[in-house]
């Protein structure tokens, strides 16, 4: 079975089969999930009377971001002007917010692009064996 999101249907059955005194085994099956699935959503989205639907839909919302942190592009700006100035990736990720890993991902997506950022880099990065293609 793959793995999807409860939606806001299933969380108004597991409320609904709950309040008529079913196991959370039987709405699983009902469900056509795992039992821990559904023990886990109620423990998860448990309001204090209990479970309820829309608070657990409106829990699981905002902990499901639907757009990630995106890194601004003044602070990419700023780490391509540290890489041309050849800082090192650990110099520039102590300096700039910014991790480590995506500061190695802007230069790998950077060569894909036919970049010159990597040529500063390469003997570093075949040191660390990081891969770059």
């Amino acid at each position: 079975m793959n793995y999807t999101h409860l939606t806001q249907e299933e969380r108004y059955q597991i409320f609904t089969l709950l309040r008529e005194g079913f196991s959370q085994r039987y709405i699983a099956w009902r469900l056509n999930r795992s039992p821990s699935t559904i023990s886990r959503e109620i423990n998860r989205n448990r309001a204090r009377n209990g479970y309820f639907a829309k608070h657990a839909s409106k829990l699981a919302r905002r902990r499901h971001c639907s757009n990630p942190k995106r890194i601004p592009d003044e602070i990419w700006a700023n780490v391509i002007f540290y890489l041309e100035l050849q800082w090192s990736p650990e110099q520039i990720a102590s300096r700039v917010s910014v991790s480590l890993h995506s500061i190695y991902r802007l230069i790998r997506q950077d060569k894909n692009k036919g970049g010159t950022l990597f040529i500063i880099y390469v003997s570093e990065i075949k040191e660390r064996g990081i891969r770059l293609s």
